[in-house]
């Protein structure tokens, strides 16, 4: 029988393991703390100033997280393009200078290159960038249910038809093609109505991602996937949405996946069980690999499992984003 010294000792030195998956799931449950305290205080009488409050955890939680070169604000991005007074430019005319702009919509989280591409505007962490510096956007929602999730895809669509719009544009003129962006959708929660009842989850955000897709973009569009797509949807400490290429009895294709939230971690029998939140973390690598850095792995991801397969979400599967069929459930 082992004394209560004994025992006490043991926890003792357990708590001084180094442990990155605990490390890890640490900074996701950093923010339902800060978040819940804050709840404490003003309940539910100014709901606009708590999710405020997330995105701005969110943007600092993600400027620790990646290189000094790479800052992050919220703001717009701003597009040039040729004007159409260039036809009827005078002689004097500089044509170099002779352009339009337009701008995107109002981004929650930019993350850009700010070394080599300076903001165009900057108040703090209000920003207009250049869209040669973007490197990610996250899109962030208090409670994600099917309109919200409706209307950030229309946003990210317009966002990319923008995108490609201004990298034609670019590349006429000779300049370098630009950099395709990452996007993400950040969900807190989900909506539950006055019946008690959540009006979204994993299965309904991965199959309304490809239901927006194929009904707003056309069959070539989607098989090639010319246009930049969401890269994660995520709901805080329950589940992570992301494309992915998948062969089924020697069938290839593309779609989206829901993919469980919390750490799998092993305890000393060498059981598998669910841990701390991992959204916050697979969103920091999602951003941290479409960075021009080197890439470790040993430090992007500490899920302890290597395979979904293991514990999986309640809705995991693959929705085929051509057909809109369940491929793997």
């Amino acid at each position: 029988m082992v004394s209560e010294s004994e025992d006490s000792r043991r926890r003792y030195l357990a708590s001084k393991e180094g442990d990155l998956t605990a490390y890890a799931g640490m900074i996701g449950e950093e923010f339902s703390t800060k978040v819940n305290r804050l709840a404490q205080i003003i309940g539910t009488s100014h709901e606009p100033s708590v999710g405020r409050y997330k995105e701005s955890l969110l943007r600092t939680c993600i400027e620790q997280f990646i290189p000094r070169r790479y800052s992050v604000g919220t703001g717009f991005i701003a597009f040039t393009r040729e004007s159409h007074l260039r036809e009827n430019a005078g002689d004097n005319t500089d044509l170099w200078n002779l352009k339009e702009h337009y701008v995107s919509h109002q981004l929650d989280i930019i993350v850009f290159d700010d070394h080599n591409f300076p903001p165009i505007f900057r108040d703090g962490e209000f920003v207009v960038v250049r869209p040669e510096s973007v490197r990610a956007v996250v899109e962030v929602k208090g409670y994600l249910k099917r309109d919200s999730v409706i209307s950030t895809l229309d946003s990210f669509l317009d966002l990319g038809r923008k995108w490609n719009q201004y990298s034609d544009y670019s590349e006429r003129w000779g300049r370098e093609k630009l950099h395709s962006p990452s996007f993400h959708l950040m969900g807190w929660d989900v909506y539950v109505s006055e019946a008690g009842k959540a009006v979204c989850n994993g299965e309904l955000l991965r199959k309304t991602i490809v239901g927006v897709y194929r009904d707003r973009l056309t069959k070539v569009e989607l098989e090639t996937r010319s246009i930049p797509l969401l890269t994660g949807a995520y709901i805080y400490n329950d589940c992570v949405v992301t494309p992915c290429g998948y062969v089924i009895d020697k069938a290839s294709g593309f779609g989206y996946s829901t993919n469980r939230g919390r750490f799998v971690r092993y305890g000393a029998d060498r059981v598998p069980f669910l841990d701390r939140d991992s959204t916050i973390s697979s969103l920091l690598a999602s951003i941290y690999i479409h960075l021009e850095t080197p890439f470790n792995p040993d430090f992007t991801y500490f899920d302890q499992s290597t395979t979904t397969s293991v514990l999986r979400h309640q809705y995991s599967g693959i929705t085929d984003l051509v057909s809109g069929e369940d491929v793997h459930a």
